[in-house]
């Protein structure tokens, strides 16, 4: 980043105050440019995918849509990602390295400038984004640590520019389309961006479990299973669609198994 080509920024924290506080401490500085400040998860996740911001500074603790689960559904490449968050010091170890930085509220000026020199110079030195994979478990360990396990509740599709949220208690399947996949819902199909090797990491596994390196399955929509060749079963859905469960992926029959015990 040059002084001519500012790092474009997109505030997202529920809290008035803290967002505000961020804006301003920003707007003073000229190589930074703020695209947007959101109060909520959702419109956050929207703006981030409509405006592809460099830089996001993001709250965990959100309305309709938290930044664990923002993160989880944001498109790649990330943008780089800066947290704001109240959790401890012990708790924000978890995933310091893979975040850009945090910053512990309350903040002032002077630990936020530390912030600005850490994201000047990550950008200085064209550093990519954290990887997306140990960035979420990084955040599911922090989450683990303080509130239990979190999965996603919806999933984001975008079509004809609109973003819809499908609830995941909708989805009777999943398909790999290549780094997309289509949700099979009880009725009809949406397309999101999101790979199905994300997928695995979001969804639940006492609700839905992949089987195959092109499917994952809901376990509710399941009507039998039945041997096919070689070591492979058919998993058959209540809508009389068949999915292969492959032999590199068998030790999930149990699973299925044994959540109908």
């Amino acid at each position: 980043m040059t002084a001519s080509k500012p790092i474009r920024v997109i505030v997202a924290d529920d809290e008035p105050i803290a967002c505000e506080l961020l804006v301003r401490f920003l707007e003073q500085e000229s190589d930074f440019e703020v695209l947007a400040a959101l109060g909520d998860g959702q419109s956050a996740l929207e703006s981030i995918i409509e405006l592809q911001p460099d830089l996001v500074f993001l709250d965990i603790e959100m309305p309709e849509l938290t930044g664990i689960d923002l993160v989880g559904q944001l498109p790649e490449p990330l943008p780089k990602i800066v947290f704001v968050t109240a959790y401890d010091q012990y708790a924000i170890q978890a995933f310091e390295e893979n975040a850009l930085d945090y910053l512990l509220k309350p903040f002032d000026e002077e630990r936020f400038q530390k912030s600005l020199h850490r994201i000047r110079k990550s950008f200085s030195s064209r550093q990519q984004s954290s990887d997306t994979d140990h960035l979420m478990t990084a955040l599911h360990q922090l989450v683990d640590q303080n509130q239990g396990d979190r999965y996603l509740k919806k999933i984001n599709c975008k079509q004809r520019g609109k973003i819809r949220f499908i609830p995941v208690s909708e989805v009777m399947w999943i398909e790999s389309e290549g780094a997309f996949c289509k949700l099979h819902l009880k009725q009809g199909m949406e397309l999101t961006n999101l790979s199905i090797k994300r997928l695995e990491q979001l969804l639940d596994p006492e609700t839905h479990l992949r089987i195959h390196k092109s499917f994952i399955v809901g376990f509710d929509y399941i009507e039998s299973i039945e041997p096919y060749f070689h070591g492979e079963y058919m998993i058959n859905l209540v809508n009389g669609k068949s999915l292969k469960l492959s032999r590199g992926y068998k030790q999930r029959l149990d699973q299925i198994i044994n959540q109908y015990k």
